[in-house]
């Protein structure tokens, strides 16, 4: 049995839901619109960059859990769901920035319907409801045993994700001029607003230190994989040497320094009486 770990999963559960698919339908179109104005970059690319931050690092998410952990601090354990779930929204939102508000020839409704059935349909995306499936399946089996089951696995397939994306950036170095000062405090200023933000939705919503934490740090931070694979075959000329390194090299380390430790206290300072 893991320390930290609540099973309440009440009220609480439906609000952060709800509320994670709002913050992150609306990220993306609110970052697209900073990019113009800060960074001298191509369209696509600024969408990919918008989508990458309404969207939510699974591995910061996992590095937080830890960190509660160590404090014996209790959270939700229907955090990881919530995690899942908030992987889809940015996805729509830049998907529908590809295409325009104003699709021509379709109404608005009929693009949103099928940009919605191209993301069901990824089989990127299709991972993260066999997710779903698989963790039903394994709820009555020891967390303990079902860890060291994925664990060497998921450390496996990530190291060569990281080599595959050293490549790509490599392939890509002409352009390296375009990540820009800017760019990198885009990458530092956006988690720590929007993750303190996020966590006066926890305060009005009465969440816990820990669950309010874990939410805080989905908001904060930025997909590196799921996002870029989808959008790669949605957005084929956005750089890579651009959004890859801004997520993974800036904003995953700070968060997993600075950013977790932040929220954390400053939850606690709202949130315990």
């Amino acid at each position: 049995m893991c320390l930290g770990v609540t099973n309440a999963c009440s009220s609480p559960l439906y609000s952060l839901i709800f509320a994670g698919i709002g913050i992150g339908f609306l990220q993306p179109f609110l970052y697209f619109w900073v990019l113009k104005k800060i960074a001298n970059l191509d369209r696509q690319t600024q969408i990919v960059v918008a989508a990458q931050y309404g969207s939510i690092s699974i591995v910061t998410f996992v590095t937080a859990m830890t960190f509660l952990q160590q404090q014996a601090t209790a959270y939700g354990t229907f955090m990881p769901a919530v995690a899942g779930i908030m992987e889809l929204p940015a996805l729509f939102s830049g998907m529908l920035l590809i295409k325009g508000l104003h699709p021509r020839g379709e109404s608005l409704l009929h693009a949103c319907a099928m940009i919605i059935k191209e993301i069901l349909l990824s089989k990127k995306i299709s991972f993260i409801f066999i997710g779903f499936f698989v963790g039903f399946l394994l709820r009555n089996y020891q967390e303990c045993t079902v860890t060291t089951a994925i664990l060497w696995p998921f450390t496996a397939l990530l190291v060569l994700f990281m080599i595959d994306i050293g490549i790509k950036i490599a392939q890509q170095r002409a352009y390296i001029h375009e990540f820009t000062w800017s760019l990198i405090a885009f990458g530092l200023y956006v988690p720590i607003i929007s993750g303190l933000a996020s966590l006066g939705v926890c305060y009005a919503l009465h969440a816990t230190v820990g669950t309010a934490t874990l939410f805080a740090v989905l908001i904060a931070s930025a997909s590196y994989i799921a996002v870029p694979a989808v959008m790669h075959t949605q957005a084929p000329q956005a750089k890579e040497v651009i959004y890859l390194p801004l997520s993974l090299a800036i904003t995953l380390p700070f968060n997993v320094l600075g950013g977790i430790p932040l929220f954390y206290y400053v939850a606690q300072y709202l949130l315990v009486a």
